[in-house]
């Protein structure tokens, strides 16, 4: 059994979620991290034992030999911690959600990954949560008939957990191709999505409708006035499906076949352990993660399709032509 060297980029807690489900798989090693604040890369290294830890993540890709590296940094920095770690010639890269800031910077690191034969999945870990596994299957066992309406909600912005909500959509729906996307967002706020970084912006509120090339619709709400967090609706022509994560109540369902709600059995799981362990089958395995840098890319696409959508104020198809991120954009245009 192989046993692959592992490295962290950007150690704040999300690095400290990855390295808990490395810590699980026998065939890993946690060697290193990087982080450039001092006072939590020292606490990174002494909490989790590591013999090794460096300011700068180039160096440390140079000198640890790494087989895997998960990129934990805020999103801005994901596209060179990936391109860096794939020339440096790691096997799989882990990058947190959201894949990108833009489609540009998705297209360098998926070019950069394929060239260098590197592994790349977006951290998308709810796609291996019991709910959606349970609901996806039965989906697949048509029992709720045939799927015309996937609707999810979230209270927080679109960039950042709405992401995942998306990403969540697409998987429920087999990651079928997008069409086209309508979409309308609120940015009377101005408000910033990340703490102490001024340049990166999260709107107050997002609708979404997707269109996807085998008939099912699909309507995303973001934001304060969300109905709920973490809930998806799934309609199908006999019944419904609901998923509620990561609290709430359990995981049910109603059809013509079932004397009211029912609550389906599930397969418990850590989706993190998941997520990483499929990561080390896709890289023996060579094929690519369930959550791949594909994957990824395409639910970026959307999200910014929403962007352009509410900045052009019409319906925008798939695929997506820019290289901006209209949020930041229309954004950095509202009047200080």
């Amino acid at each position: 059994m192989n046993t692959y060297r592992i490295g962290i980029i950007g150690c704040g807690g999300i690095a400290r979620e990855h390295a808990r489900a490395y810590n699980k798989i026998p065939n890993t090693k946690l060697v290193a991290g990087s982080e450039l604040d001092a006072e939590r890369r020292e606490k990174f290294a002494k909490d989790l034992n590591l013999e090794k830890s460096y300011e700068n993540y180039n160096e440390m890709l140079k000198k640890e030999s790494l087989d895997i590296v998960s990129v934990c940094t805020w999103p801005k920095g994901h596209c060179d911690a990936v391109i860096q770690s794939a020339k440096a010639g790691c096997k799989g890269i882990m990058c947190e959600k959201p894949m990108a800031t833009n489609l540009y910077e998705a297209d360098q690191m998926l070019s950069a990954c394929r060239d260098n034969n590197t592994r790349l999945a977006i951290g998308h870990h709810h796609r291996f949560d019991p709910q959606l596994v349970k609901a996806k299957e039965l989906i697949k066992e048509r029992a709720v008939g045939e799927i015309t309406l996937l609707w999810g909600h979230c209270s927080l912005d679109l960039m950042n957990n709405g992401s995942h909500v998306v990403d969540m959509i697409n998987f429920l729906n087999d990651d079928q191709p997008a069409e086209w996307v309508m979409g309308q967002i609120d940015i009377r706020n101005k408000r910033q999505g990340y703490v102490n970084h001024p340049d990166m912006y999260a709107e107050d509120m997002a609708m979404g409708r997707i269109c996807y090339k085998n008939g099912v619709r699909a309507t995303v709400e973001l934001g304060e006035f969300a109905p709920q967090n973490w809930q998806f609706h799934i309609i199908g022509s006999d019944g419904i499906i609901d998923v509620n994560l990561p609290d709430g109540t359990p995981l049910r369902m109603m059809s013509k076949d079932t004397n009211g709600w029912v609550l389906p059995k599930l397969d418990p799981c850590d989706p993190r352990e998941e997520e990483m362990l499929e990561l080390i089958k896709a890289i023996e395995e060579k094929r690519e993660h369930i959550s791949s840098g594909q994957i990824g890319r395409n639910g970026l696409e959307i999200i910014m399709a929403i962007f352009e959508s509410s900045r052009n104020r019409r319906l925008v198809e798939l695929p997506l032509d820019i290289k901006d991120n209209p949020l930041e954009s229309m954004m950095k245009g509202v009047s200080q």
